[in-house]
């Protein structure tokens, strides 16, 4: 494809490249990329001029490895393309989409602090249920239709590159998926890494204390995700929000005079889909919930409160976008978990409850040891976590007053410390506390953890959920918690 047949694909590229040399216009394109190491021949480098890495200092070896067009903010010379900084990154992303412009028809993003992973998943059940070919994206990777595991892609995280995640689209269309769900991180939002992708759908299910270190304030982390509804909507697409979370309603007074179609959940009388009674019954959550006037009874056989949320949310979004509602509903109780949320870690030489999770910020460990008092517990409480290093530190002491004041013992252990003191940061989160056991070391605190259980106690493992490596120091090693829980618990003698 000529790099002019690329730009024309897009009214907002036109604008931006209406002064481009011919030359670079008629320059035949195979590819775009922001890594000089993915490059291959015919590519289009962009030299993004990070926070931790200066891509000008890489084309060089981009050159060297095929790229025909080399784009920067920089003024380097007459062979380099330069773009305003301002527009940047929506640039590239806006040519990622046009480069690899064959998508699935229906496409909708889920944002919001906790249980993006479970929502995208449950879309994906749900419309597997519902016999149609599908996929999730995400932070455990790409998930189709009805796979058992994930497909990993290279890449840390949550919401993909513009490149990755429209070449990815492109191959989901290839295999005729034609429904997708992908969460959409507010690193990925601010970050323009949506950009040309025309979601049909987007769902929001709450907002609390998390990546302040990169927002500064809860009110930037906020405008972060409700620009996903304000910049990347296709015009009459579906909204689904938790109107139950103070945020969530402050986003629908916002946007609610848009040209959307709205389908929000939650007790909240304005809610489409509403609550109307929760009861648990052994391990299922009965519930009744009303929707278009008609009175509705399901139940879901998940552990926790919270992915009774998790689930109206996806239920909301597959009703916003056509599906009939008795089927919907139905298939709620066939909702299995994932990995690492809540997950349980059986062995028949344990007679104690092990739950993993990835809780890692003070509202999601909340939920996560109110979930388990829930199932009325008769022995006590352990709850070990860590926090992750050069990530938001004001977090730290909130969790630890959470963990101290829900949990009968918690123990404060190490997350991915990365180049920051691991002691430091144990410190920073038992802020004093008496209460606080600490353990050095994630897999020494798990084995101890795993020591002190009598029969009916509970131990939540909660922080790293599916992660299954550590970063301490620059060096990233392999590390699994369910792993360390079952080499422990296979280490005893009946």
């Amino acid at each position: 494809m000529k790099f002019k047949e690329l730009i024309n694909k897009s009214n907002f590229l036109k604008e931006k490249f209406k002064n481009l040399d011919d030359y670079f216009k008629e320059i035949e394109i195979d590819g775009i990329t922001n890594n000089s190491k993915s490059i291959k021949k015919n590519f289009i480098f962009f030299a993004f001029n990070g926070n931790k890495t200066n891509g000008n200092l890489y084309i060089e070896e981009a050159k060297k490895n095929g790229a025909i067009i080399i784009i920067s903010e920089e003024e380097i010379n007459k062979d380099v393309i330069k773009l305003p900084k301002k527009d940047f990154s929506l640039i590239y992303s806006h040519l990622c989409s046009s480069f690899y412009s064959k998508k699935p028809k229906n496409i909708i993003a889920v944002t919001g602090t906790n249980g993006k992973t479970s929502v995208t998943d449950f879309c994906r059940q749900l419309w597997n249920f519902y016999g149609f070919k599908s996929a999730s994206i995400g932070t455990l990777g790409i998930r189709e239709t009805s796979q058992n595991n994930y497909h990993k892609i290279r890449s840390n995280l949550t919401t993909l590159d513009s490149s990755e995640l429209n070449k990815q689209l492109s191959k989901l269309y290839d295999k005729q998926i034609s429904y997708v769900a992908l969460e959409a991180s507010s690193h990925g939002i601010i970050q323009n890494r949506l950009g040309g992708i025309n979601f049909n759908g987007a769902v929001f299910t709450n907002l609390s204390h998390d990546h302040l270190d990169y927002h500064k304030n809860m009110t930037h982390y906020f405008n972060a995700k409700k620009k996903l509804f304000t910049k990347h909507l296709k015009d009459g697409a579906c909204i689904s929000i938790n109107l139950d979370d103070q945020h969530g309603m402050k986003l629908y007074n916002d946007i609610k005079n848009k040209n959307f179609k709205f389908v929000n959940f939650g007790f909240n009388e304005r809610s489409e889909l509403k609550l109307i009674k929760i009861k648990k019954i052994e391990k299922f959550w009965e519930l009744e919930i009303s929707y278009k006037n008609n009175l509705y009874k399901t139940d879901i056989g998940l552990v926790g409160h919270f992915q009774i949320y998790n689930a109206l949310a996806a239920a909301s979004i597959c009703l916003g976008l056509g599906m009939e509602e008795g089927s919907i509903f139905k298939s709620l109780s066939y909702l299995q978990t994932i990995p690492g949320r809540m997950q349980l870690v059986n062995h028949p030489l344990c007679k104690a409850t092990i739950v993993v999770d990835y809780a890692h910020t003070p509202d999601a460990l909340e939920n996560a040891i109110l979930a388990i008092k829930k199932m009325n517990v008769s022995g006590k409480i352990y709850t070990l976590f860590g926090c992750g290093g050069e990530r938001d530190i004001e977090k730290r002491p909130k969790m630890g007053e959470v963990a101290f004041k829900n949990s009968d013992y918690t123990i404060i252990t190490d997350d991915n410390p990365r180049t920051e003191d691991p002691s430091l940061i144990r410190k920073s989160i038992i802020n004093n506390n008496p209460k606080a056991i600490e353990i050095p070391g994630r897999d020494i605190a798990i084995k101890k953890a795993i020591s002190f259980l009598k029969d009916d106690d509970v131990l939540i493992i909660a922080g790293k959920g599916h992660e299954q490596t550590q970063t301490i120091g620059i060096e990233t090693l392999p590390f699994d918690d369910i792993s360390v829980v079952k080499n422990t618990l296979d280490s005893f003698n009946p």
